[in-house]
């Protein structure tokens, strides 16, 4: 017994030394030829509690890396020479060849949802979602790219994750489409908050009403029990290993 509790601590260590960031596959902005920002605005209020997922409805979904770079730079292009924006408007985009694409990264405000964009993470699935879910290497990136963003303290532990739809008005938008809504709303840190449209009262924010919300529907223990859980399972299995 003694030598188990000697060989627990080594084992959990070396479980936990397993970055996430190590198992992402993530494309920079050089990588992908990006064009520059015609500015760049910071976040001032790292490490964000929200996480927004989009879908980009079109350009449609790709399945391997030149076809995905080429609408990731599409996206750009429309954003920037259409829309009149600084950059591409999210943060970070996957595709479903399961490779995430720096946007505006971790550090600068972006432009994917109104009210938003200084306070949540924006995250595009390239495709169109309304009649069909992404596939399984896009959804796994986005989540090694949530446990990534908490492990370099970008992502608060205690996030929440909601959609574009959720963000605005009701009607507003359809986005993510109804197949990832169906999804994403499975998640463990998925908060059923919905943006009224009524008018804000002075220094209420969107994101203060969300995170009023969030807070009481998702307990801030949940993360701490799965990681927990997680913990105990690879120890059990690791134990079964060695006996």
């Amino acid at each position: 017994m003694t030598s188990i509790l000697f060989i627990y601590p080594l084992l959990l260590a070396m479980v936990n030394s397993q970055s996430p960031c190590d198992e992402l596959s993530l494309v920079d902005r050089a990588e992908w030829g990006a064009q520059e920002p015609s500015a760049i605005t910071n976040l001032t209020n790292k490490p964000l509690s929200f996480v927004v997922m989009h879908h980009s409805y079109y350009p449609l979904s790709c399945y391997d890396d030149d076809s995905c770079i080429e609408r990731v730079k599409d996206i750009q292009d429309f954003h920037q020479n259409t829309q009149n924006w600084d950059d591409i408007g999210f943060h970070f985009l996957v595709g479903e060849n399961g490779k995430v694409y720096e946007g505006r990264g971790w550090n600068r405000q972006a432009a994917h949802s109104t009210g938003w964009n200084n306070g949540a993470y924006g995250v595009c699935i390239i495709g169109d979602f309304t009649r069909a879910p992404p596939n399984e290497k896009a959804l796994n990136a986005v989540r090694l790219w949530i446990e990534c963003g908490i492990k370099l303290g970008h992502i608060k532990e205690d996030h929440y994750i909601i959609t574009h739809r959720q963000s605005q008005r009701p009607h507003y938008t359809d986005c993510p489409g109804d197949n990832m809504f169906g999804i994403v709303r499975k998640w463990p840190r998925f908060c059923s908050f919905q943006n009224s449209g009524a008018p804000l009262a002075a220094n209420k924010t969107q994101i203060a009403l969300a995170t009023e919300f969030c807070e009481k529907q998702i307990s801030p223990l949940s993360a701490a029990s799965t990681n927990l859980a997680t913990s105990l399972i690879m120890f059990y299995l690791l134990l079964i290993h060695f006996l």
